[in-house]
């Protein structure tokens, strides 16, 4: 009780320190992200990545560089081409005002992008000197701890002989997630660090591990951190346009032959993505990242990215070589990174994945044409289970994947595109058009069609799951600014598969609606409200049938959001219910919190609290939650019960901030929460998070 207390003031004394997002509509959609894809893919810290690196590393408005904030959904497609065109016809922007003179930037638009902006002449890229590196670099070091304050069953002590007799029976580690980060930045033309990671219920020392467990382990076990990261990442050096050393990632195109990220879809915007080509893997996913070496080579309109990844990845061996006791046959790929039991840890690094590829555009002002080909290599067979949904997924260990990929921006519209095909013949494609008739008016347009039997590895275009495969879809999206400060968007996607799915034993289709009318009346104040509607088909869930027969599921969600500041706090407020019809069942649920956020000016501290109630019997409702800097947190709550939590930061020295945060959830129905290794016996559970950072 004592350390409890304690914690709970250090939180009293801490916030986050990450400047927040202005924008609550982009927290918007990491929540539906969540919802879509629920425990498929939990990790969304590379996705925000991006945000904390244009905060800290302001965007020269005078480059290229912009397309950074139209792929982050700042600046549109359109307003990023009339900027062009005024620095075409009047040179540098050397001044906040003369924004106001562009052509579809309104106001609430500038004084979002003024604090990541900076005004830099265009060629203004000094020689990099080795004497100016040491003097003028940034270091920053980041430690983090996490733990939950209940003891999970994964935690219990059993007797050795159980042990024995179970290997898999607990948790090998300790229950702290530990994570060390690294980084040096100078200017915007180096940047290098590393990253180290302990998820919960790994371990760090082999030695303290059980003997027995030790024995079985034999050369699988390890000793010291279960993640390491690490990178090197120049930009405009001598003729390479970018150059990456380490982890990486690259994405080309719309992400459909290679992308080996994660994208960043608004409502009522363009689809269309011109990230970067190459940029620098920092968060701590263990699955979506390259290892090796990547550049891109400029001239004239000519661009050359090559790549080459050689790393080690998890993998669930089906069959090994009891001689060189090397897998020979797998059954999958995992991608969740946990390391925590014997049998995890069996699959922990067991096949060695190569990657190498080129993507050669041809790029002018409003128009680019670029061509991508790569090709992955496995040491062991992939063979995944022979359910009948896995006959046309990827066999083998060499696969190839090619695509051609363009866009073309002609005044008020734009067009964009891409088509990919795999060694085995299958094919993927989409084109999608963004039309702007006036500055007030926004029509968006896509086509898929992604075939049963289209494999690749690494691709994340537009899709309604998280598979570009067996989809045909259509998408269609409206934004109306009806008024002043008013926006009403509209988007509904169509899609269909011809082929089974792993919940879907029949060829299946479903649609998904969404409007939202938004009103900004300052950079203070956002109000919304938002309708969902979402039918998707899946197996019955009639044990008594020889055969799944398809039902539609429905789900109706309505959502009130009000976010408005008032001097040195903001309040922040949710009321949302969901109404769903499965089969022959219907359940409700709702969700309402209450966020205060206290932020002085000029003060080194800052708080933020949070009172949250929920009720979802069957399924989840998800709210984003204040973090720590770099961390992200979508909450997803079942149940009925309460979710509290308070976070904070206070700046100790010029050079070290602290932050934290705890949070509580008490059920009012469970005695159980949670299954398996991981269920709590009682009815709340507990979180608590420190972080410290020093900048030098």
């Amino acid at each position: 009780m004592k350390r409890l207390f304690l914690i709970l003031i250090i939180n009293i004394l801490c916030i986050n320190s990450y400047a927040q997002i202005s924008n609550d509509l982009i927290i918007q959609h990491l929540e539906k992200m969540s919802e879509d894809l629920g425990e498929e893919y939990s990790d969304y810290s590379e996705l925000l990545e991006s945000y904390w690196s244009i905060s800290e590393n302001p965007v020269n408005i005078n480059s290229d560089d912009i397309d950074q904030l139209a792929e982050l959904k700042f600046i549109s497609i359109f307003q990023q081409e009339n900027i062009k065109n005024y620095r075409k016809y009047y040179g540098d922007i050397q001044f906040i005002e003369e924004l106001y003179e562009i052509d579809g930037l309104d106001s609430l638009c500038i004084e979002m992008i003024k604090p990541i902006i900076c005004f830099e002449k265009t060629q203004q890229h000094d020689k990099i000197k080795f004497k100016n590196i040491l003097k003028y670099g940034k270091n920053k070091i980041l430690f983090e701890v996490n733990q939950s304050l209940n003891k999970k069953k994964g935690y219990i002590d059993i007797a050795d002989s159980l042990l024995y007799e179970n290997p898999n029976s607990i948790y090998l580690g300790s229950p702290q997630k530990i994570y060390l980060r690294y980084n040096y930045s100078y200017k915007d033309r180096i940047e290098a660090g590393f990253v180290l990671e302990k998820d919960p219920g790994e371990y760090l020392f082999k030695n303290n591990l059980n003997d027995s467990i030790l024995k079985f382990l034999g050369e699988k076990s390890y000793s010291g951190f279960d993640f390491f990261s690490f990178h090197i990442y120049i930009t405009k050096f001598w003729f390479l346009k970018t150059l990456a050393i380490g982890d990486y990632k690259v994405s080309f195109g719309q992400g459909l032959t290679m992308g080996s990220g994660m994208a960043f879809i608004a409502n009522g915007s363009s689809l269309l993505r011109r990230n970067k080509k190459i940029s620098a893997s920092k968060s701590a996913n263990e699955a979506y990242y390259l290892r090796g070496i990547a550049s891109t080579f400029e001239y004239k309109n000519f661009e050359l990215s090559v790549f080459y990844s050689n790393k080690k990845t998890d993998g669930n061996v089906t069959e090994y070589d009891t001689i060189n006791e090397t897998p020979l046959e797998i059954s999958s790929l995992q991608q969740n990174g946990l390391h925590r039991t014997y049998n995890e840890i069996l699959d922990r690094k067991v096949i060695r994945q190569q990657l190498c590829g080129l993507n050669l555009s041809y790029k002018i002002s409003n128009f680019q044409i670029g061509y991508t080909l790569h090709k992955t290599y496995l040491n062991a067979e992939l063979t995944p289970n022979k359910s009948i949904y896995n006959t046309f997924y990827f066999k083998g260990k060499e696969l190839t994947n090619q695509g051609l990929d363009f866009y073309y921006v002609l005044n008020k519209i734009l067009l964009y595109g891409e088509i990919a095909m795999s060694n085995n013949k299958g094919t993927a494609g989409l084109i999608g058009t963004t039309i702007q008739p006036t500055g007030y008016i926004e029509f968006t347009i896509l086509y898929r069609n992604y075939a049963k039997d289209y494999q690749c590895l690494y691709s994340n275009a537009f899709a309604s799951g998280s598979n570009t495969r067996n989809e045909k879809g259509w998408y269609f999206s409206s934004a109306l600014s009806l008024a002043a400060n008013w926006k009403f968007i509209t988007s509904v996607d169509f899609h269909k598969s011809d082929w089974f799915k792993s919940s879907s034993y029949s060829p299946s289709h479903g649609y998904e609606f969404d409007s939202q009318l938004n009103y900004q009346a300052n950079q203070n104040t956002l109000l919304f409200i938002e309708y969902r509607n979402k039918s998707k088909m899946k197996n019955t869930g009639n044990t008594d049938v020889f055969q799944k027969y398809l039902t539609e599921g429905k789900s109706n969600m309505i959502r009130f959001h009000a976010s408005y500041n008032l001097d040195a706090i903001t309040f922040k407020n949710r009321v949302e219910f969901h109404f769903n019809h499965d089969e022959h069942e219907t359940n409700n649920s709702y969700l309402i919190y209450q966020d205060i956020v206290y932020n002085p000016k000029e003060k080194p501290y800052n708080i933020a609290f949070r009172y949250e109630l929920f009720n979802a019997e069957k399924g989840s409702v998800y709210a984003y939650e204040n973090d720590v800097l770099y961390a992200f947190a979508v909450g997803g709550l079942s149940g009925k019960g309460i979710r509290t939590y308070l976070v904070g930061k206070i700046k100790a020295y010029d050079k070290i901030q602290i932050s934290g945060k705890i949070g509580f959830t008490f059920y009012d129905n469970k005695t159980v929460i949670g299954s398996g290794l991981e269920s709590i016996d009682g009815c709340w559970r507990g979180d608590a998070k420190l972080q410290i950072i020093w900048s030098i």
